[in-house]
């Protein structure tokens, strides 16, 4: 995560009649604020923690603690805003997207810790595999997880593939990446003031401080997620079951020196646990696609449409693997995969017209491709409500998406492989 100096992150040249013009005041001003933020963030997550404790928990969550001399990977990289964006599809993904949305009271206390156990039966705690916080730390920061969470989950893992491969910008498996662009990929504005009164130029004061102080604690937040319990890896055809138990996520600070010695966060480099490797190493591979227009929905006035936007990306990556995109959904399926509480207070008034007017939004900005509901309810009967949760739905990708899934499938058909003697064909993705 990060903080570039702001003027270099600007992504479109401009003539330097027209850029957005920050002095040298404001540029230190902008940094020591960014790295005051950091401080609070560490030092909310740790309220509970004595101060060996605290020192420990964050030596653990921040892998490789603070680096001061990466600062040129961050130079070779250009942000940009991609349509679509690949993102890791693994079942620790998943269970920490449930964990993230869970309602709190389905967060369980068990010995000494609280946790969540997921729709795919691994678990989500918080701490470290060695001390997993304690019940009123780890309540504080349940309380802080949300739609949010997830988001920056997303497109930093997905920053994390496109760019893993790449020499120049990866480093032990970890890849760079700037605060600014996770706000850019979320479609947030920077914040901007004229000149002087009268003048048509305008200077950039950059993201708002809550934008980019949510960041920071979303990232802290993932990195104190640990996944464990059993997952199946496919191993020369055969399903093999595997245990894992570690970090979701790791990041470490990036900074620099000024000639002042005053310190200046240049951003994170970031990467998933070590689980993933658990995967790879026997050619599992599991990405979604997701429309980048989902980044930009906002948390709360868009909360319905972005749980369902989520998992769908899920359940398409699915069933592109058999092709069968048309296979209807219940809507009370639709809705607790989605992590979507069921108002039943308000069903008919309000609570099932928002869940609609949703899936209307989401079509029409293209996210998915159709929906539409293959039960007929009457609801001008009472009690119409069990019959609406209870219809059938069939939601398509857009066609666009089919074809990429179509193109992939058809590829990894295509691709030649060894198949010794009495061998299984192995299951593709």
């Amino acid at each position: 995560m990060e903080e570039h100096k702001q003027p270099e992150l600007s992504l479109i040249p401009q003539d330097a009649d027209d850029a957005d013009l920050t002095s040298q005041d404001e540029e230190d001003e902008y940094d020591t604020e960014l790295e005051a933020l950091l401080d609070q963030t560490f030092a909310d997550v740790t309220d509970y923690m004595t101060e060996e404790e605290a020192t420990e928990y964050l030596a653990t969550i921040l892998e490789g603690g603070e680096i001061e001399h990466e600062s040129s990977l961050f130079d070779r990289i250009t942000p940009y805003v991609m349509e679509n964006l690949k993102v890791t599809n693994y079942r620790p993904d998943q269970a920490v997207r449930e964990a993230s949305l869970a309602q709190k009271s389905m967060w369980r206390p068990g010995d000494g810790e609280i946790s969540y156990l997921a729709s795919n039966t691994l678990e989500v705690y918080l701490g470290t595999p060695e001390r997993p916080l304690e019940i009123p730390q780890a309540l504080k920061q349940i309380r802080q997880l949300s739609e949010s969470t997830v988001l920056t989950a997303r497109i930093v893992l997905g920053l994390w593939n496109i760019r893993r491969h790449n020499d120049r910008v990866s480093k032990n498996g970890s890849v760079p990446v700037l605060l600014d662009e996770i706000l850019q990929w979320q479609g947030l504005q920077k914040h901007s003031r004229v000149a002087h009164p009268g003048a048509n130029k305008r200077y950039t004061d950059g993201y708002r401080t809550e934008q980019k102080r949510r960041v920071l604690q979303d990232l802290t937040l993932l990195a104190s997620c640990n996944v464990r319990g059993n997952c199946t890896i496919t191993v020369r055809g055969k399903a093999v079951p595997i245990q894992v138990d570690g970090p979701y996520m790791r990041y470490s600070v990036v900074s620099r020196k000024t000639l002042t010695n005053d310190k200046i966060i240049i951003g994170f480099l970031v990467s998933p646990g070590d689980w993933i490797s658990t995967y790879e190493q026997h050619q599992n591979y599991y990405l979604a696609e997701i429309d980048s227009q989902i980044f930009k929905l906002n948390p709360q006035n868009d909360r319905y449409a972005l749980r369902i936007a989520l998992y769908m990306t899920e359940r398409w990556r699915e069933q592109a693997k058999q092709g069968n995109f048309s296979t209807p959904i219940t809507m009370s399926e639709l809705l607790a995969s989605s992590m979507v509480e069921v108002d039943e207070r308000h069903m008919t008034t309000r609570f099932v017209p928002a869940i609609e007017k949703s899936l209307s939004k989401l079509e029409q900005m293209g996210i998915l491709g159709k929906q539409i509901c293959l039960t007929e309810v009457n609801k001008e009967q009472a009690r119409w409500s069990k019959d609406w949760l209870a219809s059938r739905w069939e939601i398509l990708p857009p066609l666009k998406l089919i074809q990429e899934y179509q193109a992939l499938n058809s590829a990894q058909k295509k691709r030649p492989r060894r198949v010794r003697a009495r061998e299984v064909p192995k299951e593709k993705e």
